[in-house]
């Protein structure tokens, strides 16, 4: 038997995953603020100082010629009375004990000592003191501050010639008025907006493929070798019939 080994080539398809680029939109949404300030009227009440210096008239005894009238201008101030806050430093303090101690030294009478030289030792005498400490913090406090606004008002006085016009003392009292102030207040909203953009993106795919491999193959065929030539007997065997045979012999 003489063998011999031999590679044949088998293919078959196969797919494999590739990835292809591809365009692909991404939307977000984002929110913006949108914010406007209106002015809404709104009333309060504040105090106010009113001063004023009134002109009064002195005369002699009896009126004397006919009424003189001249214009005056009297001092008319108002004083009101803002608030506002404010962060001011204020110290918190508080009062501790603190423990004060010193060293007194003392003669020790019962050690023998020459003259002059008096042994001594010392001890250590404690005191509470009283001690105020402070810290500073920030507040926030709310302070007036009083505006003041002076005017001259033109006033007209009639009085007889032989009267005399001087400023008398200052008139003042306190009113309540309403006040209208505009105080601005913003309404802000959300808006949403919405945000795409056109970004690649990788996409799978199946591709085929040729995939080939080489598969051994053994070939096999019977051979001789060193031929030779050898004798056997050939033995033959007769089968016949007797009667067969004395019906030929009889023939």
């Amino acid at each position: 038997m003489d063998c011999h080994h031999k590679l044949k080539t088998k293919c078959h398809l196969t797919y494999i995953t590739d990835y292809h680029s591809a365009p692909e939109e991404k939307c977000e949404t984002t929110f913006t603020k949108d914010c406007h300030i209106s002015f809404k009227p709104v009333p309060h009440t504040e105090k106010v100082k009113k001063c004023r210096i009134p002109y009064k008239k002195k005369c002699g005894s009896g009126i004397v010629g006919p009424e003189i009238c001249r214009r005056v201008t009297e001092t008319l101030c108002e004083t009101t009375y803002k608030e506002y806050a404010l962060d001011q430093d204020e110290a918190d303090c508080k009062t501790v004990e603190e423990i004060r101690c010193e060293k007194i030294p003392f003669d020790i009478l019962h050690l023998p000592h020459a003259d002059k030289q008096r042994p001594f030792a010392e001890k250590e005498r404690c005191e509470k003191w009283p001690v105020q400490k402070c810290q500073v913090n920030k507040k926030n406090v709310k302070k007036i501050h009083p505006d003041t606004q002076c005017k001259k008002v033109p006033r007209k006085i009639c009085t007889p010639s032989n009267c005399q016009v001087f400023p008398g003392p200052e008139i003042c009292n306190d009113e309540t008025r309403t006040v209208i102030q505009n105080v601005p207040e913003e309404e802000c909203d959300l808006q949403p907006q919405e945000q795409c953009r056109t970004e690649s993106t990788l996409v799978p795919r199946l591709v085929p493929k040729k995939n080939c491999v080489k598969v051994p193959k053994d070939i096999c065929v019977s051979t001789r070798k060193n031929p030779k030539t050898i004798i056997k007997p050939v033995v033959k065997n007769w089968c016949y019939d007797p009667n067969e045979l004395k019906k030929h012999a009889s023939d």
